[in-house]
């Protein structure tokens, strides 16, 4: 058999070229390895600094830190308010005073929104604001904190509290009260809202009965209130200074009685009252009518209670003046207590006719008659007899012309015509004499008329007897001004003065004597007493037709007085001449403080008809 030859074929393979090439680790050189790591360490460590600042509240805003502001923002400087001083009477009767009492704030971020509609409405009726108003503080969330009303009544703040609202706060603020209400008003005067005192002596002494305000450095809450746990810094505030007045709470009750009785009777348009210690310059009474409330002052007219009357309006006087007419030509030596002028009833001075109150003659008259029958035509020719240089010389020396310095806020100087001003002519001389054609304020007139009754030294006047910071007090002196006449022409006027006040007297007591001869004005008591009616001023440079100011200027008793008086009464609508006003007004007051100051009568001077203590019942 043949053999099989097997051909093998050999394949020989080769192994197959990858087309891809092999790749190559990444390498990272060590230095820049160390600079990642670097790089990521220092951003930790700043944010964890910031962090940290951010904890502690060293981050800075607007060049404060966050922890300055969280400070300011928890601990806060909050003032302390320094009480004001107390005002008393010379009895110690307390006229003001400050009372703590809660007013009532909103903190609108605070207030539940959807309630606040009929939380406006419970508090509307609550405190007698207006519910829109009081909606509208609730939606201002631009506010931190607004005021609805102050000075709650207790009752109300207690009412206000128990609704239990969050964003109502109530705080205590400082009230000016005056518990005797109107009574000397125009004297002690109001205080603002803002606790400043803007008229009398609350204006005059302000700055002493502020005192100085305190400061409390604390951690508060959100209502504003200290946390008394926490430290602080407490500068105490230091209290109003008190002050106790001059006035007697008798007197004044007396004067504010009897002016407001005779203003409503005669239908005046008001009036004025001043009692003074002659002696001393002690203002005893000061009342002004119309009156006001100095806890309600803002429901009057401003001049109703920024301006007192007494001091701060002024006047002509009319024949109240002729007192000083006839002291300063006794003083100056001009004419003499027997000197004779003529009274035809009207006189003719450059150009015009100057005339008495009547048009009637009252004949040879020496200056007790001028004062008696008050002649006009009398009084000029006394002031001729004086001279320009020594009646505005003896002016100066009464202090008329400048305000007297009495601590009051609000006192006018009056005015005074010299012949160094323009426009005066030898007619203001003659005018003056009379009264018309000068103003003076009530307290200038009442000043010259004590004089005369402290045997001619004239002082000043004031209202502050004391001053006082707790124990401390300082007492005020009475201070001698001037002497502008001597003691013997006083005592001369305060005789013609008396025989002046008999001459008014039957306006009391006609009704109740029968007769209408002199008599005894104030009945068992010698008191002196010069009427006035004055003419007032239409600003036009004449005078109105229909309406006069009636005046009494006098003391009480003649000699050894103890109160220089003056009543003033404007424009009494049933008394033309104001005798019938004035005359029983003074009378009435004199015949008060006498029996009050327990003066006795001297049953003397009583006459048929009279009794003493008797006055006219209106």
């Amino acid at each position: 058999m043949a053999a099989r030859t097997t051909r093998s074929t050999v394949v020989n393979r080769a192994p197959a070229r990858r087309s891809v090439s092999a790749v190559r680790p990444v390498t990272i050189s060590r230095w820049r390895l160390n600079l990642l790591l670097l790089l990521t360490v220092v951003i930790i460590v700043r944010i964890a600094v910031h962090l940290g600042s951010i904890q502690t509240g060293q981050v800075r805003i607007g060049g404060r830190t966050l922890a300055e502001m969280a400070r300011a923002e928890v601990r806060q400087r909050l003032p302390i308010p320094a009480p004001r001083g107390v005002i008393r009477d010379s009895k110690g009767n307390v006229l003001a005073l400050d009372v703590d009492l809660q007013s009532l704030y909103i903190v609108p971020s605070q207030i539940d929104q959807k309630n606040a509609p009929r939380l406006a409405l419970t508090l509307s009726g609550l405190l007698g604001v207006p519910s829109p108003d009081i909606l509208a503080a609730m939606q201002n969330t631009s506010l931190y904190q607004v005021r609805i009303k102050r000075w709650l009544e207790p009752e109300i703040a207690e009412r206000v509290l128990a609704l239990d609202e969050p964003g109502l706060v109530l705080q205590y603020e400082p009230r000016r009260v005056y518990p005797q209400g109107a009574f000397a008003a125009h004297v002690i005067g109001a205080v603002n809202f803002e606790h400043i005192g803007i008229s009398g002596v609350e204006g005059y002494y302000d700055t002493l009965l502020r005192g100085s305000t305190g400061v409390i450095t604390a951690e508060v809450d959100s209502q504003r209130n200290p946390i008394w746990i926490a430290p602080q810094d407490v500068h105490p505030a230091s209290p109003g200074v008190d002050l106790q007045l001059t006035i007697d709470p008798t007197v004044q009750h007396i004067i504010e009685t009897e002016l407001k009785q005779a203003v409503d009777v005669h239908n005046a348009d008001g009036g004025v009252v001043i009692v003074m210690d002659p002696r001393t310059g002690a203002i005893l009474g000061m009342a002004s009518y119309p009156t006001f409330d100095p806890n309600r002052y803002f429901e009057y007219t401003p001049e109703t209670y920024n301006l007192n009357p007494a001091v701060g309006t002024q006047y002509e006087p009319g024949s109240t003046f002729k007192i000083f007419t006839v002291a300063a030509g006794l003083q100056a030596r001009a004419f003499t207590a027997d000197t004779i002028v003529d009274d035809p009833g009207s006189v003719y001075r450059y150009g015009w006719r100057l005339s008495n109150w009547n048009g009637a003659g009252n004949g040879p008259l020496n200056p007790e008659k001028v004062l008696y029958y008050s002649s006009n035509v009398g009084a000029l020719q006394l002031a001729e007899l004086i001279g320009a240089d020594r009646f505005y010389a003896m002016l100066d020396e009464f202090g008329f012309g400048r305000p007297t310095g009495i601590d009051i806020a609000g006192e006018s100087g009056g005015m005074v015509q010299t012949p160094a001003r323009e426009g005066w002519s030898p007619l203001v001389l003659d005018t003056n004499g009379y009264g018309q054609g000068i103003a003076v304020t009530p307290l200038q007139l009442v000043r010259m008329v004590a004089a005369i009754g402290n045997d001619g030294k004239l002082m000043r006047p004031y209202i502050v007897e004391r001053r006082c910071r707790g124990d401390d007090c300082v007492i005020t002196q009475p201070k001698p001004i001037g002497h502008p006449i001597e003691p013997g022409v006083a005592w001369t006027v305060r005789r013609m003065l008396v025989k002046s006040a008999n001459h008014y007297a039957p306006v009391v007591w006609a009704g109740m004597t029968g007769h209408y001869g002199d008599t005894w004005l104030v009945p068992g008591y010698e008191v002196c007493a010069k009427t006035g009616t004055s003419s007032i001023p239409d600003g036009r440079g004449g005078y109105v037709s229909d309406a006069t100011i009636g005046s009494v200027a006098g003391l009480a008793p003649a000699e050894n007085a103890r109160f220089a008086i003056l009543v003033k009464v404007d424009r009494p609508r049933d008394d033309y001449w104001a005798v019938r006003t004035a005359i029983p007004l003074f009378q009435s007051i004199a015949t008060q403080l006498v029996q009050y100051a327990r003066i006795a009568p001297d049953m003397g001077l009583v006459d048929p008809g009279q009794t003493v203590g008797g006055r006219l019942n209106r």
